[in-house]
């Protein structure tokens, strides 16, 4: 009894696909990336929550604790739901809600060098947003922390899977 052994690869070595085979491959790894993303992105929010109404314990902290290498936590700048403190500061929060409402909507379809500019300019009114807090033209505001954060996270994570999704715009 003999193995059958794979058909051989192309002479570049990468597996060609059928027009309708690479059209699934993409949908399915969009699909996985934008349950990757809304998972990422619900994440503290649930966690915040979980902890307001159950009695998580270690764990609780352990999960909360988890985000402690990405984000200052300052109790001043962090939001609180059902009176438990977010694991995130308000921007960071905002990033992360941005990322779970871009993994469901996923539009606009847009040219990656599209996506730059509008990404660049995201980045440039968080930047523009934490300097006029820093510098004390303004007290700390929720929202434009929460705004901010939102354009960014939604903007990186629509560019992103819009990319690798089916019907992706040309580059």
């Amino acid at each position: 009894m003999s193995a059958q052994r794979p058909p051989a690869l192309p002479a570049d070595g990468a597996p060609h696909l059928t027009p309708e085979e690479a059209h699934a491959a993409r949908s399915a790894t969009s699909a996985l990336l934008r349950a990757c993303f809304l998972f990422i992105g619900v994440l503290p929010w649930g966690i915040a929550l979980a902890r307001a109404w159950l009695d998580l314990g270690v764990v609780g902290t352990l999960l909360d604790s988890t985000f402690a290498p990405m984000c200052h936590r300052l109790p001043e700048r962090s939001l609180t739901l059902a009176g438990t403190l977010m694991p995130l500061c308000s921007r960071c929060a905002g990033i992360f809600a941005g990322f779970a409402v871009g993994a469901i909507l996923a539009r606009p379809h847009l040219r990656m060098s599209t996506w730059r500019v509008l990404l660049s300019i995201a980045a440039a009114l968080m930047v523009a947003d934490v300097i006029t807090q820093d510098l004390g033209l303004r007290p700390l505001w929720h929202q434009s922390r929460l705004a901010t954060g939102f354009l960014l996270g939604y903007g990186m994570v629509v560019a992103f899977v819009t990319h690798v999704g089916p019907g992706r715009p040309d580059r």
